[in-house]
């Protein structure tokens, strides 16, 4: 019959090692339940996560602007420029060319499109 646990071993700076044995002897439960406890805190974080990313952040943005109040031509207009400085400068930092957006876009659509198939 096989066993329903596996050993792994793992490479942990000493550092780790001691905060992890710290924290289970704080608890009172073995490194071993801990550390499959963070596994499980990890994938929960890694869900919403990736549901956090399926947000309709436009909607919201919308909502907000319209708690705030109309805005002028020209604040609207001013929050623009300023935006497209950021994106400038973003994409100056990143090394982005006007002509890689298209194909950064797709990428990362398409990276989205297989990690929810996954």
């Amino acid at each position: 019959m096989r066993r329903a646990t596996k050993t792994a071993t793992v490479t942990l700076p000493a550092a780790i090692v001691k905060e992890v044995e710290s924290l289970a002897k704080q608890e009172n439960r073995s490194s071993g339940e801990l550390m499959r406890d963070m596994v499980r805190v990890y994938r929960q974080h890694c869900r919403a996560r990736d549901e956090d990313e399926d947000v309709d952040w436009f909607s919201l943005a919308v909502a907000a602007a319209e708690a705030e109040g109309p805005k002028t031509r020209e604040e609207i207009l001013a929050e623009d420029d300023e935006l497209a400085r950021y994106g400038e400068m973003q994409a100056k930092k990143l090394g982005i060319k006007a002509k890689d957006i298209d194909r950064i876009i797709h990428e990362y659509r398409r990276s989205r499109r297989a990690s929810r198939r996954s």
